[in-house]
């Protein structure tokens, strides 16, 4: 009788776990990192950004390049913290590998900002935001707004 009631617990707690699950949210592998740029710089409507070379890449963002088939970073080209990455991962494994070394990334300049040079710049990088959808990784340094909505139009643009 003992394991009976056992074994009922425990078929109770796996009907409400799996109850509670959410629906895994599925995105779309075709579009392309110049079109989810392009969004997000949309909405950064005064925000002069330059795409970064591979130099500059290589040089100043520790992030593994070669787990994208494809990538872009945007640097600002004024005095502030604007910064927008993104990368479309050779496999879901990369794009997890992608968001920790981005979220790294981002820590690191948040670590690193010389309190004394633009203050008023590092609630940017403290706020800024880090997302995986499916394959794609991206990261937002902007004020509040254009980078709230930068992220809800490239998910919008991605989901299926």
């Amino acid at each position: 009788m003992k394991r009976i009631a056992i074994l009922f617990i425990l078929c109770v707690f796996v009907l409400v776990s799996c109850g509670k699950a959410e629906p895994k949210t599925n995105y779309k592998t075709d579009i392309s990192v110049d079109s989810i740029s392009s969004k997000i710089i949309e909405n950064a409507k005064d925000v002069l950004l330059t795409e970064a070379d591979e130099n500059y890449v290589a040089l100043n963002v520790p992030i593994e390049t070669s787990l994208a088939e494809d990538f872009v970073i945007y640097i600002s080209t004024t005095a502030n913290a604007n910064l927008i990455g993104v990368f479309k991962a050779a496999s879901e494994e990369n794009a997890e590998k992608l968001l920790t070394q981005s979220n790294e990334y981002l820590q690191t300049l948040e670590d690193n900002w010389m309190s004394d040079y633009l203050p008023e710049e590092l609630p940017k990088i403290q706020n800024a935001v880090c997302q995986k959808f499916g394959i794609y990784v991206t990261f937002i340094v902007l004020d509040d707004a254009p980078r709230d909505n930068a992220i809800k139009d490239v998910e919008n643009m991605l989901k299926k």
